[in-house]
């Protein structure tokens, strides 16, 4: 079996406080879009997990890497004997805040339940998913989604948004436990959600509501420190396109007005020396 593993990129970002577990609560839009990690299970007769990896740094100890862990905890969940070999092609940068490890952790556990036969209702393995990382059930249902708490609680979006989007990263990534390191209360102007869900939902949202409606708190704690991302955003804006910063960085993504000037776009930014996709919109398949 052969799953596609797509990256997430967020509409909107507020961060409201932080818990007395250091977590942090936020409210977030995500939307997933066409730039994918590829994933091919294999049975084997062993009783083991075998994966392998063409990403030299994730291959270093394999046993932490969340496709592994995935697997290993389905095992576990549902007494699994059999054996299953992973091959994981990782195109989605790390660091990138574009979801790249929670997308692969929940096309493991979906894919793993089909090859395994196990019958068990999609919130149980939400459920698995989130022991996992906050971001894994968001992926099991992938499309537009409103997130809440620390990124675990997942309602989705129904809206016929289509976007086609730049996404650009500088050649170096973010931490996120360090992004929310330098957060710092109280922050000015809270944002609320309910505009762009409202546009989302009444198929409104459009390249003109986008410039008005997408933000991202971490923006202004991280472009003081990292300024190249400042200037990712910067250079897109110019280039006609309405950005933001994904997650919590490095990535900048642009939603582009028209797919014409895509070529123009993309010719612009490999003069900076950035790293530089085109996706566009995509709804997960069950």
């Amino acid at each position: 079996m052969i799953v596609k593993a797509p990256a997430k990129i967020n509409l909107y970002l507020e961060i409201i406080n932080k818990r007395f577990d250091g977590y942090h609560n936020i409210e977030s839009v995500m939307h997933t879009v066409s730039l994918f990690d590829i994933l091919e299970f294999t049975q084997i007769p062993e009783n083991k997990i075998e994966l392998v990896c063409d990403n030299l740094q994730l291959s270093f100890d394999i046993k932490k890497n969340l496709v592994y862990r995935a697997a290993e905890k389905v095992k576990e969940k549902y007494n699994i004997s059999s054996g299953v070999k992973i091959k994981l092609t990782k195109n989605i940068p790390m660091g990138a805040g574009l979801g790249g490890g929670s997308s692969d952790a929940a096309a493991t556990i979906l894919a793993l339940s089909k090859i395994w036969n196990i019958n068990d209702d999609i919130k149980n393995l939400e459920l698995l998913g989130a022991s996992l990382g906050a971001d894994v059930p968001f992926f099991m249902t992938g499309g537009t989604a409103k997130i809440s708490g620390i990124g675990d609680i997942v309602e989705k979006i129904n809206t016929n948004f289509n976007g086609t989007f730049v996404l650009v990263k500088p050649n170096f990534g973010v931490s996120t436990p360090y992004a929310y390191s330098k957060v710092k209360f109280p922050l000015t102007n809270p944002h609320k959600i309910s505009k762009i869900i409202n546009d989302l939902e009444k198929g409104v949202f459009d390249f003109e509501s986008a410039k008005d409606l997408f933000f991202n708190r971490f923006e202004d704690f991280i472009f003081d420190e990292y300024q190249e991302i400042k200037q990712i955003r910067e250079v897109l804006e110019d280039l006609g396109c309405a950005s933001l910063m994904s997650g919590s960085g490095a990535t900048v993504f642009g939603l582009v007005h028209d797919r014409e000037s895509i070529d123009f776009i993309l010719n612009e930014l490999k003069k900076c020396g950035w790293n530089v996709w085109v996706a566009s919109s995509f709804e997960v398949s069950k």
